[in-house]
Formats: structure tokens, sequence, C-alpha cells
């Protein structure tokens, strides 16, 4: 008798493990199945990151190409303005230390067919140079829409004289095309006389005098009001 209830409680503490293993068991199996779950919902955001990011540098590419784009035209415009037709600015965009970087080339067909590219500050002397610089501050006043005039002092300083009746007249378009009054500070005569309005500030006994140009002989610098 003694023997049968020792094999009836080694029975059901066999059950009673057997139990706890299952139940041990099912468990794990419910935290496997709540890990994966888990799991794959870190891949799914890790897909939607993905995309997001390709979306991303496709949209910032896109912004580079447009900004590029626009900027070679304006400053396209502005060179052919001054220096005529055969002239024009390309961007070059790339990327250096992990960093996109620009560079700028001017490209001209002066006495012939194949176009020949250059570094701004090799092609034609510093008149180039002065101009570009004129036409990426605009863009650059523009894209920031700051109000208020634009005030140059001496603006395309390394043009030369041929070439400063068309610098006038591009300063002028600019004013015009931006709505935004354009104050120039300046010594050449030509690129005065292109304004609606200039003003000739002399100093004479250790005053300064402004007078409207036209009422005196030029001399001192001349105050251009666009």
């Amino acid at each position: 008798m003694a023997e049968g209830t020792a094999v009836a409680e080694a029975i059901k503490h066999f059950g009673d493990y057997v139990r706890r293993q299952r139940w041990d068991y099912e468990r794990l199996l419910a935290a496997e199945r709540d890990t994966q779950e888990t799991l794959n919902g870190i891949r799914d955001q890790e897909t939607i990151v993905a995309q997001a990011r390709e979306v991303f540098q496709l949209a910032a590419e896109t912004a580079r190409e447009q900004a590029k784009q626009g900027v070679e035209r304006v400053v396209s415009w502005a060179l052919q303005s001054v220096f005529g037709p055969e002239i024009s600015f390309e961007v070059g965009l790339a990327e250096r230390r992990d960093q996109p970087e620009a560079d700028f080339v001017v490209v001209s067909t002066y006495g012939g067919t194949t176009p020949v590219k250059t570094e701004p500050t090799e092609a034609r002397g510093g008149g180039i140079v002065d101009v570009i610089s004129l036409a990426l501050r605009s863009v650059l006043l523009e894209r920031t829409r700051m109000g208020g005039p634009l005030v140059l002092d001496e603006p395309g300083k390394h043009v030369s004289e041929e070439f400063a009746r068309p610098l006038g007249e591009l300063i002028r378009a600019m004013s015009d095309d931006a709505g935004r009054q354009i104050i120039i500070v300046t010594h050449n005569s030509e690129l005065a006389e292109t304004g609606e309005s200039a003003y000739r500030v002399e100093i004479r006994n250790g005053e300064s005098r402004v007078l409207p140009v036209g009422t005196e002989p030029v001399s001192g610098e001349l105050i251009i009001d666009r």
C-alpha cells in the first residue's frame, strides 16, 4: 500500500513538472511571437526610413540641380549682357569629402566654334569676375528675400571702359527685374550716365558737397541712384 502511494505521489510530482514546463514553453512561445512582431515592426520602420532617405536625397539633388540651372541662367545672362553672346557660365557639382561642392566655369567661343572652358579668374581679366560676382550676389540676395535697396561700391571696377555702359544697363535691368532700388558709388562717368539720377560728391574746404551731375564738371565720386 505504501509503495502504491509513493508511485502516485511521484506521478503527481511528474505531472506538476510537465505542466510547469509546458507553461514555460507556452510563455516562451508568446514572448517569441511578441519579439517577432516587434522585429517585423522595426524592419517596416527601416524600410520606411530608407524610402524617406531616398526621397530626401532625390529632393536635395533636384533642389541642387534647380539651383544650379538658375545660377547658370542668371550669370550667363549677366555676362552676355555685358560682353556679348559668345560667353556663358556653368556650374559643376561634385561630392568631395562627403560634402557637396560647386566649381564655376566660364565657357567662351571667341574667335572659333570650339567652346573653351576656363576658371573665372583666368577668363579675360578681372572684368569677368566682377560681373560674375555681381550676378551671384544678386541671386543670393533675391533668394534671401531681404527687402530694401542694394548699395554697390565700385561695381565692375575691373571692367574696361568699353563695357561700362553695358554694365550699367545690366544693373538697371537687375533693378527693374527685382523691383529693388540699386545705389551705385563709382568714379566711372560712363556707368554714371546709365542711372535714372546721378549726384556728384565733392570735398571743398573740408566740406562734402552733393550736386546733381551736369551742374558742374565731373570730379570726385559719383553716386548713382537707380
